[in-house]
Formats: structure tokens, C-alpha cells, sequence
């Protein structure tokens, strides 16, 4: 997650340092300071020097605004809140690509949550924040003003996809009008946090058809087929699985694509379902596999040899004298997505493609 904090003048900046003081570590931050504050080393003489970052500096909003927008996930602008709605009114793309917007007055006595409160994290920000500086947290969104948390919330919280997001303006106003959801889900064990909400009322396979909210990892088509004729629930799905993949050098992005798909479409579970492709180190920088996880959205991770065999080995998979020619290991398919997905439980053996091989693991925790 990369954070960017906008500051126009000097008691803003003050603001800043002190959120600044408190951001955790691992956490890249950048600080936009208005030219007017160039050089500025202490807030006023008698202060020690403000702990802030290296800051970058610009004459006008308008010229960093589009960079940040598109390269920020979280951006905190320290400065009234009509100025914020004015600069960034052009950019708002949708609930799923806008990044989330903080806005802060100059003394940072309140955090407003301006934009992207759920998907983007900015309501659980807005509180952090405020709790940091001791300030007063701003929240207008319907559900967390009465208490309820809404499907987009818990999607944010683990990482699940929302399917459609159209659905969500439908979903969140059941949820306020009825103070509860009637939801169906294959997959989340009996100890999730969703399913000890008690706004949430989860039915019996039988009564699924009844259900607003979905919790599943099938192909959403085939779900829909089960339901012809009624309103479509909203979907949440779970990020859970991971997919191993081994090739041969220069195979083509439509290749790795047609792999996966093929595979997935095998043991029924939706693309939206995958965390991550996972291979050995010596395919960190094969284009195919690369490209291929940025056309899907999802990341690419490696292992080295030495964690691949190892896990081979452990689990006793099936080896490849072809492979263990070529790279000195048994395999690489299974045992990366074993790897991927923390030594899950494997779902789908090795299966062969043009060129390509796939395998596809189950991660042991759902959150």
C-alpha cells in the first residue's frame, strides 16, 4: 500500500509529522508539501525538528494530483475539505479503482472519510488516524453509523472480490432496512468472524435460493444457472486459493491464460477466487507468466529450488525425471502452490497444458 500526504501550509505540516510520528514502518508514506514550505526545517523556532519524511514539493495541486491518484492507494489531505472535492471531482472512477480519501483540518482536530470508506479502507484509516492524534473521526456511511458492518467492509478486511459491485447499493440498503442479511456460503468454516456477526443470518443448503449474500468460491455462472428466474445475490468471494505453474522457456501469456482457465474451469472455482501465481525462482523472469498475472490481477511470487524440493520431498509428490533433469528439482507446479498458499491442501494435481503445467492448492486459513 503506497500512502500520500498532501499539505498546503505550516500548521498542516504539524498535522502531518504527527501522523507521520505514529505510521508504521512497513508502510511506504510520501509527504506533498506546497512550495511555500521549501527548506522549512522546524514548525516554529523553538521546536525541535518536525519528523517527517523527505518531502517533494509542487506550486499547484493540479500538477501532482494526477500522478497521486493513480499511483496511491491511501491519500490524507491536510486542508479544507472544499478544496479536496474540487481538485479530485475529475478522477472518481468507481468504487473499486478510486483510492481512499482522508481530509484533515490544519489543526487535526477531525479525520473526514471522504471517499472509499469500505473497499478502500478509508472508515478503518479515518479511526486509526484519529486515534493517533487524538482527533475526532468523521464517518457518514449509512451502515457504520448504525453499527452494521456492510458486505464491502468485510470484503475489504480479507481480501474478497465483490461480484457485481453494482450489487452493493442494493445489498447495503437490505441490510439498513431489514438490520439483517440472509446469507448462504460453501466455504467459511463455522469460526469466521462473518459468521459470528449476528447481523448476518447464514441458511441451510436448502434455503439458498432465499439468500442475499453469496460466500463462494464456484464459478459464478454455475451458480446462477441453480437460480433462473429469482434475483441474483450479491457475491463475496474469497481469495483462497493459490496456482503453481511450471513452463517451458518463452511460452506466451495466451498460453499460462489458457492454462489456468482450463484448470480452474475443471474443479469449478471462479478466477475471482485466485491469490496468486507461484513458481520457482528460476521463472522470475519468464514474460509469459508475468504477464499473464497482470492480466489476471493477481501477484506473481517465487520460490527457490531448495523451498520447492524441500516441500516435494515432505508432501512425497509425484516427480518428473524430465523436470529433475532440467532444474535439479521433482516439480514445481504442486509444490509452489503448496508453497503459495502457506502448505494448504492440494485440490488439483499436476495437470498438463501446451507447454505449461498448473497445479492448484487450498490455503489452510480463511483470513
Amino acid at each position: 500500500m503506497k500512502t500520500a500526504i498532501v499539505v498546503l501550509r505550516d500548521q498542516g505540516l504539524r498535522t502531518a509529522c504527527r501522523i507521520i510520528e505514529k505510521w508504521p514502518e512497513e508502510e511506504p508514506t510520501l509527504l506533498y508539501l506546497h512550495r511555500r514550505l521549501e527548506g522549512q526545517k522546524r514548525i516554529h523556532e523553538t521546536e525541535e525538528p518536525a519528523p517527517c519524511c523527505d518531502p517533494y514539493y509542487f506550486s499547484e495541486l493540479k500538477e501532482v494530483l494526477p500522478e497521486l491518484w493513480e499511483g496511491s492507494s491511501l491519500l490524507i489531505f491536510i486542508m479544507a475539505t472544499g478544496i479536496v472535492v474540487r481538485h479530485i471531482a475529475p478522477y472518481l472512477q468507481g468504487k473499486d479503482r478510486d483510492p481512499a480519501v482522508l481530509v484533515l483540518d490544519e489543526k487535526g482536530e477531525f479525520v473526514i472519510s471522504l471517499l472509499s470508506g469500505h473497499l478502500g479502507g478509508a472508515n478503518a484509516w479515518a479511526k486509526s488516524v484519529a486515534q493517533w492524534i487524538h482527533a475526532q473521526p468523521v464517518i457518514t456511511t449509512a451502515t457504520d453509523v448504525q453499527g452494521l458492518t456492510a458486505p464491502d467492509e468485510y470484503a475489504r478486511r480479507f481480501g474478497w472480490s465483490v461480484e457485481p459491485l453494482s450489487g452493493l447499493k442494493e445489498v447495503n440498503s437490505l441490510l439498513l432496512e431489514q438490520g439483517y442479511l440472509k446469507v448462504w456460503t460453501d466455504c467459511l468454516p463455522e469460526e469466521h468472524p462473518l459468521r459470528q456477526d449476528p447481523y448476518y443470518h447464514f441458511l441451510k443448503d436448502k434455503d439458498k435460493e432465499h439468500a442475499q449474500l453469496w460466500v463462494t468460491t464456484e464459478q459464478l455462472a454455475a451458480q446462477h444457472e441453480r437460480i433462473q428466474g429469482k434475483s441474483r445475490p450479491l457475491h463475496l468471494v474469497p481469495r483462497i486459493f493459490g496456482i503453481g505453474v511450471g513452463c517451458r522457456r518463452g511460452v506466451s501469456r495466451e498460453q499460462v491464460i489458457e492454462a489456468i482457465e482450463g484448470s480452474l474451469k475443471q474443479i469449478g472455482i471462479s478466477p475471482k477466487s485466485i491469490q496468486g501465481l507461484y513458481s520457482i525462482e528460476l521463472k522470475a523472469d519468464e514474460a509469459g507468466i508475468i504477464e499473464a498475472a497482470r492480466i489476471l490481477g493477481i501477484p506473481f511470487h517465487t520460490f527457490s529450488s531448495q523451498e520447492i524440493q524441500s516441500i516435494n520431498e515432505q508432501q512425497g509428490l509425484r516427480p518428473s525425471e524430465y523436470v529433475k533433469e532440467k532444474i535439479g528439482v521433482d516439480g514445481v507446479c504442486e509444490a509452489a502452490s503448496l508453497l503459495g498458499t502457506s502448505q494448504g491442501e492440494l485440490v488439483l494435481p499436476k495437470q498438463k497444458w501446451n507447454g505449461v503445467t498448473v497445479a492448484i492448492s487450498k490455503a489452510k486459513s480463511m483470513w
